[in-house]
């Protein structure tokens, strides 16, 4: 019996080994290494100077940093609950069984499977203030027609647009699974008691869905924070002023750091900002689930 279980915690290491080996060698050792390097003063090729918690003391006085801090924080506020609202809403109608869903859920997956700068190229293009469809639609409706890309004031805007268009689809299908755990005598019930339509979306399928919901909310939050390519695509030929500093998250911050001014204590220690801000927030959000999130 003991060498029956031997063996069976020897299968189940050798299964999780993969894993393990590569959460080591690209989450663990990395955040380790920069953390390291975050106490340096180094540029990469040359000798590291330990210099203390000196970095952290200089990033958190920097107001370059401040508004890299705001940036991430107004894009992530804008763009996950936007997306998670969309996609609860395609989901819906995609699990109302209507002829072509199938083909509907592949048009909403697609965004998903495009690289997020091929697709922000395009979104450049669609939302050029002067050839570019979206003002030429807004303009056959007599709408304003905004500097999309190149005025401060919609640059986030445009970068929220094309973050929210790109993720509904996956969230969508991750939704649309959820939904379809659902058992259907809990709606045959509310059908028998009288609950309107509206009142048996808000009692029964939010907080039958609130464990998906959870998820979403959480990756899009990580996801969020750590937002930069589509950043950098829209920004790619700003060398300074208002635009870019209306549009620079924090990792754009660490790659300017790094790789513009080649110093990779200070882009370290932004980078180890940037950890202890998504794992504070997640707790947060762990903490919060005992109040909105409903196991069945």
């Amino acid at each position: 019996m003991r060498k029956k279980i031997k063996k069976e915690w020897l299968w189940a290491y050798l299964f999780i080994a993969p894993i393990v080996i590569g959460t080591l060698i690209f989450g663990v050792i990395p955040i380790i290494y920069s953390f390291l390097i975050s106490l340096t003063n180094w540029n990469g090729i040359g000798d590291r100077l330990f210099v203390g918690i000196k970095n952290f003391v200089t990033l958190l006085h920097d107001e370059k940093m401040i508004h890299e801090i705001k940036n991430t924080l107004a894009y992530t506020i804008a763009s996950v609950p936007l997306t998670l609202v969309f996609s609860v809403v395609v989901a819906v109608l995609l699990n109302q069984g209507l002829k072509a869903t199938g083909f509907f859920r592949v048009i909403y997956f697609l965004p998903n499977i495009v690289m997020p700068v091929a697709a922000a190229m395009v979104w450049r293009f669609m939302l050029n203030s002067k050839t570019g469809i979206v003002n030429a639609f807004l303009s056959w409706l007599h709408l304003p027609t905004p500097n999309w890309i190149s005025d401060p004031k919609f640059i986030m805007a445009s970068i929220v647009i094309v973050s929210v268009w790109s993720g509904i689809g996956y969230n969508a299908i991750i939704l649309l699974a959820g939904l379809q755990s659902i058992s259907g005598e809990v709606y045959e019930a509310a059908r028998l008691d009288g609950a309107p339509p509206f009142t048996t979306f808000c009692r029964i399928t939010v907080p039958l869905l609130s464990p998906t919901l959870f998820f979403l909310l959480t990756m899009g939050v990580m996801n969020g924070m750590k937002a930069f390519d589509v950043i950098f695509t829209f920004t790619q030929n700003v060398d300074g002023g208002p635009l870019l500093e209306a549009s620079r998250t924090l990792v754009y911050g660490i790659y300017n750091r790094a790789f513009s001014l080649m110093g990779f204590g200070e882009a370290s220690a932004e980078a180890v900002i940037l950890f202890v801000m998504i794992m504070f927030v997640t707790v947060i959000q762990f903490k919060l689930q005992k109040k909105w999130v409903y196991y069945e």
